[in-house]
């Protein structure tokens, strides 16, 4: 008997999907009251962090970038972007706190981006708060370190997480399709910090002074000092060095030689180099570089 064979017409052919952004871990994801006064001392790292404003107003640092922001905003912080905050609303300030490893095209966009959230995009927000709230509430948390507090259910139900990152990725893809910018602060001070990081960047193959930097920006080195002590929290040649370090990162994991890289960021000497490298960071040129390459 013979058999008979059925040709299958593929009328449907496979469309691929174009992910725009795809969250492979969370770092941190909490909720807190800051009350005024209240100081971040800044920080930089090499994963995303948002800051979302639920109530009140901060004015935050971002690299050369100041923003006053208020309820509603959200601002993308970009891996190693020096980033830091001040509470100045009499009632203090109510925050969302996320931070996250993430790759796909829509990373590149958000970059620098700070938002002003629509009522549809706020919901998402909201949903994220009572659903994250309803599962926290089901088991004990015992740590003391609020930077985890909704990342604990992650390990107690199993769909936990890609549901958080689902919300997440929602708001991220409606921000990009239909989102509403917020400006940087044109007060005197915020312009003159803008201009005087521009500076460094421009300047990284040497050491420029205080008194350069002041000079180029038309102000007194007291009044530069007080700026930086002002948005960033810490010294201008603090602050120098922290921008060469991370170009440093970026020269290492592209395959740079370290007495190359000490050379063009203008470091006095490889061995200087190697020892400030590893103060900032705890590892050695070398080491990092191969741990980069791992």
């Amino acid at each position: 008997m013979g058999r008979s064979c059925m040709l299958i017409k593929n009328e449907f052919p496979a469309i691929p999907i174009i992910e725009q952004i795809h969250i492979t871990s969370m770092h941190s994801l909490f909720k807190i009251h800051y009350e005024c006064g209240f100081e971040f001392p800044g920080e930089t790292h090499d994963f995303w962090e948002c800051l979302y404003i639920l109530d009140g107003e901060l004015c935050v640092s971002a690299d050369e970038r100041i923003y006053n922001m208020s309820q509603g905003e959200l601002i993308f912080h970009k891996p190693l972007e020096f980033h830091k905050f001040i509470v100045n609303n009499p009632k203090g300030a109510t925050v969302l706190t996320f931070s996250f490893s993430a790759g796909g095209p829509l990373t590149f966009w958000l970059r620098n981006k700070v938002f002003k959230l629509s009522q549809e995009q706020t919901q998402i927000i909201d949903s994220l708060l009572v659903y994250m709230q309803n599962k926290v509430d089901l088991i004990n948390i015992e740590t003391e370190k609020i930077e985890y507090y909704y990342l604990h259910p992650f390990s107690r139900f199993p769909y936990y997480s890609q549901i958080i990152v689902s919300y997440l990725c929602q708001l991220f893809l409606s921000l990009a399709e239909q989102g509403t910018l917020s400006s940087v602060s044109s007060v005197p001070d915020a312009i003159t910090f803008r201009n005087a990081i521009n500076f460094l960047n421009t300047n990284l193959d040497c050491q420029p002074t205080v008194s350069e930097i002041a000079e180029y920006c038309n102000i007194s080195d007291a009044s530069l000092k007080r700026i930086f002590d002002k948005y960033a929290g810490i010294s201008v040649h603090k602050y120098l060095l922290k921008l060469k370090i991370n170009v440093a990162k970026k020269l290492l994991q592209d395959g740079g030689q370290v007495s190359v890289v000490a050379e063009n960021l203008g470091f006095a000497s490889q061995s200087y180099f190697s020892k400030a490298f590893k103060r900032e960071t705890g590892f050695t040129p070398s080491d990092f570089a191969k741990n980069s390459q791992t």
